[in-house]
């Protein structure tokens, strides 16, 4: 067995998994920020990650790490309008943009990354543990 491509592929589950997080807490460090006098807001993030099933394959059918294609890309999450008349960015009805962040959806997905992140080191330590065992049968014999 090849442990390199497990380990490659825990490997490139933890790092998506660490940029969901990132992405996760930017978004939730601006949840409150308003609007530029431009109109400008905020724009909630979200990680995209595709890959092709047919690329994983090789002449063979074994299956490889593919190439995944991960890109950050703002939502279309519409900025949260607020009465707020007193505000100094209130506009001249009395309404302040602020980004359109859901924290809830926020949270759960920074609890989903965190699993999925725990997952990926329990595949690695896993395949450690098979590899070291492998030695250890291979030196015994």
């Amino acid at each position: 067995m090849d442990y390199h491509q497990a380990f490659a592929i825990s490997s490139r589950g933890m790092s998506l998994e660490r940029l969901r997080v990132d992405v996760a807490a930017l978004n939730l460090a601006n949840a409150h920020t308003v609007a530029s006098p431009d109109g400008a807001v905020y724009r909630p993030m979200r990680v995209v990650a595709r890959t092709s099933f047919a690329q994983a394959l090789d002449t063979a059918g074994r299956l490889h790490p593919a190439p995944l294609d991960v890109r950050v890309e703002p939502t279309l999450q519409a900025p949260l309008r607020v009465r707020e008349p007193g505000h100094p960015m209130a506009d001249a009805k009395g309404f302040v943009e602020y980004a359109g962040v859901d924290a809830a959806a926020e949270m759960i997905t920074l609890m989903s990354a965190m699993r999925a992140y725990e997952a990926n080191v329990a595949a690695m330590s896993t395949a450690r543990a098979m590899s070291l065992k492998a030695l250890d049968i291979g030196g015994n014999a």
